[in-house]
Order: C-alpha cells, then structure tokens, then sequence
C-alpha cells in the first residue's frame, strides 16, 4: 500500500526520531510506517542523514590548552605575597567574574576555530570525492535517488546518451546482487556526468563517471565507503554505506560485465 504524505507528517516522523511521541501516538506512527511505502522511504532518508552528519569527524582540543586558561586565571585572581591595599583586592575580585567570562569567550573562540578548521580539511581533503558523495546524499534525501527509474540497461544507457556527451555502459548486474534501479544527471566541478543507481539488499550504491584518468582514492565520507577504478574510457567512483568489501565485488562485477559488452557508440 502506497499512501501520500500527510501535512503533520514532517514534524511527526522528527518527533518520532526524536523519541518526543507518546507511547500511543508512537504505535500508531510505526503501524503507518509498515504500511506506507512513502513514508517509510522519508524515514530511511532522514535516518540517513543523520548517519552523515553523526560521522562528521570532530575537531581536536590542543591538550594543554585548558591547563592554559586554568594557570592564566589563577594568576590573574590570587594575590601576591605582597600586602596590597583592601580596594585594590576587592577591585580583584570582582574582576575575576569578568576574566572567567573573557577565558570563557576565548576559549570557545578557539573550540570554533578549531571545529572550522577541521570541517574546512574534511571538505578540501578531496573535493571531487566530497562532491560525489553529496550527490549521493541528495539522492537518497530525494523522493526518488534517480532521474529515470528502470531495470532495463537498454532504456538507462540511451536516456544518458540523449543528454552527456559521453555515456557509460549501463551493465545489469542483478545475477551478482546488485541491480539496477536507474540513472541520474550530476554535477560534479560544475560538470554533468553520469551516475548510474543500483540497489545491493538494503544499501542503494551510485556509481559516477568521471573524465578517464582523474584519480579518486579510496576513503570513507560522511559514513559512506568510497571506492574508485578507471578504464580507457572514464573514471568510476562508487560510493555507498555498505562495507568496502561488498564495494570492491561490486567493481569487479561491474568491471567484467563491462570488458562483456559490446562497444556502442556516442
């Protein structure tokens, strides 16, 4: 059963990730889930999504930098083995709140700019891979994570070929466990290319095609496995969440249906 969504249904599915349901309002919202196709696939979409960001790596505090702010303040606050006037010591002390609230904003400060910093290398570590895998992203939160939905690679192939001045072959794979669900148009580097969509038990898998000789390395994104190969023709970059050993039959499946198929012209 295919239902459409609901207008309450955006914030339900966010409470009910959230664990803000009640009992009762959270039964009910798992039987629709069982029964409503679309529904459940904004589910699997948001759940996702959650995973890429959870797997954002996290930024790295300098190790002596609380003991820092710890001996600045101490020193700034205790006073010397001098007698200093009464004026003065209060003055002291009531200016500790402010330094505290100065080392604090420092502090956080630094916290900020190290996050940054991080998030900053993670985007520029590889940036033709980061690009891929936030196509892959988008996909998956779309309704659908293709342009043309087909098993056929004979309506795939010509589909690519009437709108990418070069097309992959489209091989079908579904004897290896990997079948094929359709094709999509991305942009990578400000270039259209190729992203053939196929579905491995529960784990949707986007293969790009990328200008022949372009060099991806292998690596993990986000949470999603990323794993690259080329031929004379183009460059292929696979990405998705399941383990890298499941990518690599996935390569070779695809590389030997590919060197099978006969050669068609663009």
């Amino acid at each position: 059963m295919i239902a459409s969504l609901r207008d309450n249904d955006e914030l339900m599915l966010t409470a009910y990730c959230d664990g803000e349901l009640d009992p009762a309002a959270e039964a009910e919202f798992e039987r629709r889930l069982e029964t409503d196709q679309a529904l459940k696939a904004r589910y699997s979409r948001l759940m996702s999504l959650r995973q890429a960001v959870r797997a954002l790596p996290l930024a790295d505090m300098p190790q002596d930098l609380q003991a820092r702010i710890q001996a600045r303040l101490k020193a700034e606050t205790e006073p010397s083995n001098s007698e200093r006037p009464n004026n003065v010591t209060v003055f002291r002390r009531r200016s500790w709140s402010f330094q505290a609230l100065a080392a604090s904003a420092v502090f956080g400060a630094v916290i900020s700019g190290s996050v940054l910093k991080t998030i900053d290398h993670f985007g520029q570590s590889d940036t033709v891979a980061s690009e891929v895998v936030a196509g892959h992203i988008r996909g998956l939160l779309a309704p659908q994570p293709f342009d043309i939905a087909s098993s056929d690679r004979h309506t795939v192939k010509p589909w690519f070929t009437s709108r990418l001045p070069e097309s992959p072959q489209v091989p079908d794979l579904a004897a290896r466990g990997f079948l094929l669900l359709g094709g999509r148009v991305d942009v990578i580097g400000h270039n259209p290319v190729a992203t053939i969509v196929y579905k491995h038990a529960a784990h949707t898998v986007s293969l790009t095609t990328l200008r022949a000789g372009q060099a991806v390395p292998d690596q993990t994104i986000a949470g999603y496995n990323v794993r690259s190969w080329s031929d004379g023709n183009f460059t292929y970059v696979a990405v998705g969440d399941l383990p890298s050993a499941d990518l690599a039959v996935f390569e070779s499946a695809f590389s030997a249906a590919e060197s099978a198929a006969p050669e068609i012209k663009q």
